[in-house]
């Protein structure tokens, strides 16, 4: 059977995502509007936006600024800019198929994602016919044969980390199996020392590897749709061909040039992001701990998870964090909390503090 895009595929059901407030606005009414939003693992206190010049809004994209801003901030030259990194990895598929003969991808047209992550990747690839496998180390892909892998570094919800060692081990893996390794980078840059990026300073990028990154999480500009890839100077011309002449709005470049040319903020909610997990840490963890009876949990800078009994027992407790009015990321037997701004820590520490008093939860000790 040849690889492509079958209608059956595009009828699938896509992937549940966070940041669905206005969902269960629509589902709840107006019980729902005045629910804290911890679903999306965006940065809660987010790169400030400035007023936008009418202007912005009549002219067509021009991409050349950002480019030479992004250039500075990530140290490389981005390969392109999409409409988020979704963008590019909807891309991905079709261009690979375009450019693979068809006996490779007979032979060799497994794609690994990790077991729990992102689904979207999964779901991007099964739609152009790909066979999805799944890994829960890394190590575990040196010994296999695949057409593409998917890393995602940081994972998101599992705060995974992958080494720059594996992650080179895994390139080089790549390359002698004329496949490729995808790097989702969209949590980074809270812990920008390990982007692949700072490591391939000077250095050409392989032809089997893409790097993708974003503003949504760090900079908290999820509604911007800016994303980017860096690869190998081959597939400029083919990546660029497929997402088109614009694919991101001329104020959304705007705002994302200042956005990376704002250092001082930069700065700041590093430093931010720090005081504000020590005091979840401290003051508000305890409690979800007690709540979802489970301390295992990983702490990323950006949200913390927590991985639960089974998917019922998750289930309830998203329902139960629902009747205090805190929204957060359900996934199967696991919920993924974003850490909240200072000014909604006392809010959220009451919300959790109720439900505790509440006949579904448990006392706090």
């Amino acid at each position: 059977m040849s690889v492509g895009l079958k209608s059956s595929k595009l009828s699938s059901t896509p992937p549940k995502h966070g940041g669905d407030l206005a969902y269960w606005q629509r589902k709840v009414g107006d019980d729902a509007l005045t629910w804290l939003d911890l679903s999306s693992a965006c940065n809660r206190e987010p790169w400030p936006i400035p007023e936008i010049a009418p202007a912005l809004w009549m002219d067509l994209p021009d991409q050349v600024n950002l480019l030479e801003e992004a250039e500075r901030y990530f140290g490389r030259r981005p390969t392109a800019i999409g409409a988020g990194s979704q963008h590019i990895i909807e891309s991905l598929p079709p261009m690979l198929l375009a450019s693979q003969s068809s006996a490779l991808l007979n032979e060799t047209k497994t794609v690994f994602v990790p077991r729990i992550g992102y689904q979207e990747h999964a779901f991007a690839w099964k739609k152009w016919g790909f066979d999805i496998a799944y890994y829960d180390t890394l190590d575990e892909l040196l010994g296999q044969k695949w057409a593409v892998a998917v890393v995602i570094q940081p994972n998101n919800p599992t705060g995974e980390i992958a080494s720059h060692h594996i992650l080179s081990r895994l390139i080089a893996h790549a390359e002698q199996q004329g496949a490729n390794i995808v790097v989702d980078e969209a949590f980074v840059d809270a812990c920008p020392e390990l982007s692949l990026l700072n490591s391939k300073q000077g250095k050409s990028l392989s032809e089997s590897l893409f790097i993708l990154r974003s503003v949504g999480k760090f900079f908290g500009l999820a509604g911007a749709r800016v994303g980017f890839v860096f690869c190998a100077t081959k597939w400029q011309a083919a990546i660029k061909n497929l997402l088109g002449p614009w694919p991101v709005a001329t104020p959304s470049l705007h705002l994302v040039t200042l956005a990376f040319a704002d250092k001082a903020w930069q700065s700041k909610a590093l430093q931010g992001l720090n005081v504000r997990q020590a005091a979840f840490v401290e003051r508000v963890m305890p409690k979800f701990n007690t709540i979802f009876d489970s301390q295992d949990s990983v702490t990323n800078p950006l949200f913390v998870t927590w991985f639960l009994e089974s998917e019922e027992y998750a289930k309830q407790v998203f329902d139960m964090l629902h009747q205090v009015g805190v929204h957060t990321r359900l996934g199967e037997g696991w919920i993924r909390v974003a850490l909240p701004a200072l000014n909604e820590m006392d809010a959220l520490n009451s919300a959790l503090i109720r439900l505790l008093k509440t006949a579904g939860g448990r006392e706090l000790v």
